[in-house]
């Protein structure tokens, strides 16, 4: 058990005690803030790899097909285009 003094037994606060948790409730707050970050770092990896992936599929999918490269060129154009319209879209609504 902690040692406590005689104003702490009997419910008094010292300065010390709230300077003390109030360092607490900063690292805390800190220590959340970081983990939010992270997550939303982690998220922004994930799609860039969803991204580089689904280029990947298509580029195979559409030489399955025969395309030619400036077939292909073309098309990839046409889905960043398509991707960065929907990216502004969601900007704008959640702003």
């Amino acid at each position: 058990m902690a040692f406590k003094s005689i104003g702490q037994k009997y419910g008094f606060v010292s300065a010390g005690d709230v300077f003390r948790q109030r360092i607490a409730e900063a690292d805390q707050r800190a220590e959340a803030e970081r983990q939010k970050a992270e997550a939303e770092r982690q998220k922004a990896e994930n799609a860039e790899a969803e991204i580089v992936q689904n280029r990947t599929d298509t580029q195979k999918v559409l030489r399955e097909m025969g395309m030619s490269e400036e077939q292909i060129a073309e098309m990839e154009a046409r889905l960043d285009a398509l991707r960065q319209s929907r990216l502004s879209k969601e900007l704008v609504l959640t702003k």
